[in-house]
């Protein structure tokens, strides 16, 4: 039986606003400013298909900085309880990655929140960095 895992504090790390919509709990929004942190529980919905991209946490950093898709894996790997990512305007399962540290194994987590900038196709870009702990 797979477990859940449980968001209890989301540090800001950087200085925009961001906006969490919980799409499986009725589109329930979080607003954290910059260089904030919010404390709580925010369970991580399971997601085993594409077709349940509406579940997923969408996490919207303000100022066009991007967003960011946020799921438990309900497959893959097997019996990990991996928390994966997808950055992009639409969700993907097949393209999401696990996120960088304490990912797997379910539990009370911490989630770390910050925006880099890259280069894609010669241009600066911004990209939200996702880390658990």
């Amino acid at each position: 039986m797979a477990s859940k895992t449980h968001i209890r504090t989301i540090k800001n790390e950087t200085e925009f606003s961001i906006v969490i919509v919980n799409g499986e709990d009725g589109n329930k929004r979080i607003e954290i400013d910059g260089f904030k942190k919010w404390q709580g529980d925010l369970v991580v919905p399971w997601i085993g298909r594409q077709g349940e991209a509406w579940k997923a946490l969408k996490i919207y950093v303000t100022g066009g900085k991007g967003n960011v898709w946020v799921f438990q894996d309900y497959w893959n790997p097997p019996h990990k309880d991996a928390i994966k990512y997808y950055e992009g305007n639409e969700f993907s399962y097949e393209g999401a990655k696990e996120i960088r540290g304490n990912n797997q194994g379910a539990g009370d987590k911490l989630l770390l929140i910050n925006v880099i900038e890259v280069e894609k196709n010669g241009q600066r870009a911004h990209s939200i960095n996702l880390e658990m702990a």
